[in-house]
């Protein structure tokens, strides 16, 4: 079965997970009115990620299901969907009502089950279990997570010592992820993914900290993927001293992130500025 339904408390996921024919027993349309039969259903969200082709038939399905939920006042949003895909539900004239957004947060924003600048935690635990997963595997050091929080003007632009930068892409928003240590902890996870002791910071060690930064955002863009989050990655850069400071790119919600080891506190940082439908418009045309 192509299709999994995943009820959430006020919207219903489907998760598209291969090829959709229009052919499955029992059909979606008939699975769709037997959930909604047991409880009514007002919002869909098809993850599409992993649906690597659509049939005319299973288009027409969820347009038939599209058309069930606006008597209800309800709707639905395609979420990741390729480029592939989109363009057979485009051929078919079915992309006014069956829309993709690039985000879970996107379509439940539009829905008004979420809002804008709220930490959206499908989007900020894969940054969270990557960073856990690259510091463990790579720099052979354990981490616990604290409470993630957004990021207010008066604090800090940066916690650490030296901090590696990357950019975040994609269609529906801009972003940047910041990794910020402190030299206790860079000489730490330095001499242990070197094998060579590193008692500073300095200009023939640096890169290290950015190559962290790329392997962190590589790690969590394998699980966005899956929740419906499509990005690119950009070369990563970084900066440090005392104090240092950096802006990240754009002016959107910044996600802070606290990570406790036994060489004390580091920080990941992710911004994202979502592109409005305007500027999304001028780059296509």
């Amino acid at each position: 079965m192509p299709f999994e339904f995943l009820p959430q408390n006020d919207y219903l996921i489907i998760n598209l997970t291969a090829e959709c024919s229009g052919d499955e027993v029992p059909s979606l349309t008939e699975t769709f009115q037997k959930k909604n039969s047991e409880k009514q259903i007002k919002y869909i969200i098809f993850q599409s990620a992993q649906c690597s082709h659509m049939s005319v038939g299973f288009m027409r399905e969820i347009s038939q299901i599209y058309k069930a939920l606006k008597t209800t006042n309800g709707g639905l949003r395609l979420v990741g969907s390729t480029e592939k895909v989109l363009a057979l539900i485009k051929a078919q004239g079915l992309d006014q009502i069956l829309v993709n957004k690039m985000s879970l947060r996107g379509a439940l924003v539009e829905f008004g089950l979420a809002k804008e600048k709220q930490i959206d935690v499908n989007f900020i635990n894969p940054f969270l279990m990557a960073t856990q997963k690259v510091f463990k595997i790579q720099c052979f050091l354990e981490t616990t997570s604290q409470k993630p929080f957004l990021k207010k003007s008066s604090d800090p632009l940066l916690f650490g010592d030296i901090s590696g930068i990357i950019s975040i892409s994609s269609e529906s928003f801009n972003g940047t992820l910041a990794i910020s240590l402190t030299e206790k902890i860079f000489c730490k996870i330095g001499s242990n993914m070197l094998g060579e002791s590193i008692t500073s910071i300095n200009e023939g060690n640096i890169d290290l900290v950015g190559e962290l930064a790329n392997m962190i955002l590589g790690q969590a863009k394998l699980e966005l993927r899956k929740v419906g989050y499509a990005m690119q990655m950009a070369i990563p850069s970084c900066i440090w001293g005392k104090d240092h400071k950096i802006k990240h790119y754009g002016g959107g919600a910044c996600v802070v992130i606290p990570f406790e080891t036994s060489e004390g506190i580091f920080y990941t940082e992710i911004m994202t500025e979502p592109i409005s439908q305007l500027q999304n418009t001028a780059k296509s045309s």
